[in-house]
């Protein structure tokens, strides 16, 4: 008997299963070192299974990424729905990219560090999911953006340039934070603490809006001296 072909949500549950698997074995070994006959030995399948889904290692890519992107919007889309003060809505922003990093961290680094690598011309049905990744990102960075505005009253009337680069040292700071305590970089810092306590990224938050309202206030001084 002829073997019963997928439905299609067995495809797209077979397609995120090898996402899964590829987000932290190309996390763990890099882009380059990704082996496709290990990866479905490590799946339980063949190499030319996975290129019935995705293929080449490009595509793979593209759409792994893309998941992780979509996996953290899940938890940005639930904040929004619940809708909280600014502050707090900046600390869970923070809380859940965290969170995030524990639970998928090969899509972490995929998406916050990802190879780099020239992926030349796609087919069309790749180069729409490289668009889509596109728009993912900037999405997510706006989102970050306008948390940080919201709970900073001050920079609404401020400079695009201003807003990014606050928000930028805001994201990159809980970035590190994650980084830290990932590769152990700090051992003798973080020694007997459990991954990122809750209390350490209140207190962090606090002390990071704290610092960039002080920022916005002596850059308001210097104006208005050089005026």
């Amino acid at each position: 008997m002829p073997k019963k072909p997928f439905t299609a949500e067995e495809i797209i549950a077979q397609r995120q299963r090898i996402m899964d698997s590829a987000s932290s074995v190309m996390a763990e070994v890099g882009f380059h070192h990704l082996s496709m006959r290990k990866l479905a030995s490590q799946l339980g399948m063949t190499a030319s299974n996975i290129y019935n889904y995705f293929p080449n290692k490009e595509s793979l890519f593209l759409h792994t990424r893309c998941r992780g992107f979509e996996l953290a919007f899940l938890d940005i889309n639930e904040q929004i729905r619940r809708g909280v003060a600014p502050d707090v809505g900046v600390y869970q922003f923070a809380t859940d990219l965290i969170q995030f990093a524990q639970r998928f961290p090969g899509y972490y680094q995929l998406m916050f560090q990802p190879p780099l690598l020239s992926l030349g011309d796609a087919d069309p049905a790749d180069q729409e999911v490289r668009h889509q990744l596109e728009r993912l990102e900037a999405e997510w960075q706006q989102h970050a953006l306008t948390l940080l505005v919201d709970a900073i009253p001050g920079l609404v009337d401020r400079p695009e340039s201003l807003q990014k680069q606050m928000a930028l040292f805001f994201v990159s700071s809980i970035h590190g934070l994650i980084d830290t305590y990932r590769y152990q970089a700090l051992s003798t810092l973080i020694a007997g603490m459990e991954l990122i306590p809750q209390d350490m990224v209140r207190s962090r938050v606090s002390w990071l809006l704290s610092s960039l309202r002080q920022a916005l206030t002596d850059v308001s001084a210097n104006a208005s001296e050089a005026g």
